[in-house]
């Protein structure tokens, strides 16, 4: 059992660094897991992997899922099935070992479409695996989670954000408007100490 180990890097996040093992005969969506494991990314964002040359230059996406599923083949498609051939390549559909064709493969993950943010893949080196170890493995681990990272908001497709009620610091909470009572001129607002409000209102003029 051979075993590819990477070493991951976040856009220009120096002190951030991962090194994974996953088996040559696992595919990208494994690889994809274990990124969203342990960074604790919120696995209803869209992402893909790209293969690149060793200038980190895309060639190939594979991307989580067929953006186009679902859709009528095209009259081309149709009348020639080899026109399908460029359909899109999935995660779960593409083992590793058929995209490593070279012993220092270069790849980037993408996390986020919206955003883009940007992981750098490298291969190390592919060694024989561990008897009793699981794979995918994290070998090495320096860094926090980048703050742009714990801050993306969820974008599951075809579900709406819902929006915020959340009170910022410094604000008052709605079950703690009983405390202005306390306030000089309070009683105005809220009654007077037995909870009833007054009727007296001043005559219009």
């Amino acid at each position: 059992m051979l075993i590819y180990k990477f070493k991951t890097s976040f856009e220009d996040h120096d002190n951030f660094l991962r090194e994974v093992e996953l088996r040559a005969d696992q595919t990208f969506e494994d690889f994809h897991q274990a990124i969203l494991g342990n960074l604790c990314l919120d696995p209803g964002m869209l992402a893909s992997f790209f293969i690149c040359d060793h200038r980190f230059r895309k060639k190939e996406e594979i991307q989580l899922m067929d953006l186009n599923q679902g859709g009528a083949a095209s009259d081309e498609e149709a009348a020639d099935p080899e026109a399908g051939e460029n359909k899109a390549l999935l995660m779960h559909e593409c083992v590793l070992k058929d995209f490593i064709d070279d012993p220092h493969q270069r790849m980037t993950y993408v996390y986020d479409n919206l955003n883009q943010w940007t992981f750098y893949i490298e291969l190390l080196k592919i060694k024989p695996g561990r008897q009793g170890q699981t794979y995918p493995h994290f070998s090495k681990s320096l860094g926090p989670v980048p703050r742009e990272l714990q801050a993306t908001p969820k974008q599951i497709p075809g579900v709406e954000t819902p929006m915020d009620f959340s009170f910022g610091e410094g604000e008052v909470p709605p079950e703690d408007l009983s405390d202005f009572d306390q306030i000089e001129g309070g009683e105005d607002y809220f009654g007077d100490e037995r909870g009833e409000f007054g009727d007296d209102f001043p005559e219009e003029k």
